[in-house]
């Protein structure tokens, strides 16, 4: 699977990161009440929330497509990557410091977590990234 890249490091890294978005895949589209209930959202978000998990899913479809023919020539779905997650990366980080959210002291140790896990999977990226750049 790896071979396709010539490129352990990035293939590991953005293998490393597929896992986080399939993560996030399905979490978001088949357990997304409980999801919505650690974050102290209502169930009225619960289509959003099934939506955003059916775009990881896309994402992940991609980069699978990518271990299976190569990255090459697949520079629009890493930029696409790319800006869709610095741009999360960004609001979360901005929704943590700005801590005036009206949620519970739960609800913001939850979203403190998924501040951690996206900025992991933001270096991950942005490493896997940097390595393929010559062959996007």
């Amino acid at each position: 699977m790896f071979k396709k890249y010539n490129d352990t490091p990035a293939a590991i890294v953005i293998g490393i990161y597929l896992i986080g978005a399939l993560f996030y895949a399905v979490q978001l589209v088949f357990t997304s009440e409980s999801w919505l209930a650690a974050h102290d959202i209502g169930l009225a978000a619960l289509p959003l929330a099934r939506c955003l998990g059916a775009a990881f899913f896309g994402f992940s479809v991609g980069l699978i497509l990518t271990f299976v023919n190569g990255p090459d020539g697949q520079r629009t779905l890493f930029i696409a990557l790319l800006v869709s997650q610095i741009v999360t990366f960004v609001i979360l980080w901005q929704a943590h410091l700005q801590g005036t959210l009206p949620i519970s002291q739960a609800a913001l140790d939850t979203l403190f977590l998924d501040v951690i896990v996206v900025s992991v999977l933001t270096a991950l990226l942005l490493f896997g990234c940097f390595k393929l750049r010559s062959r996007l």
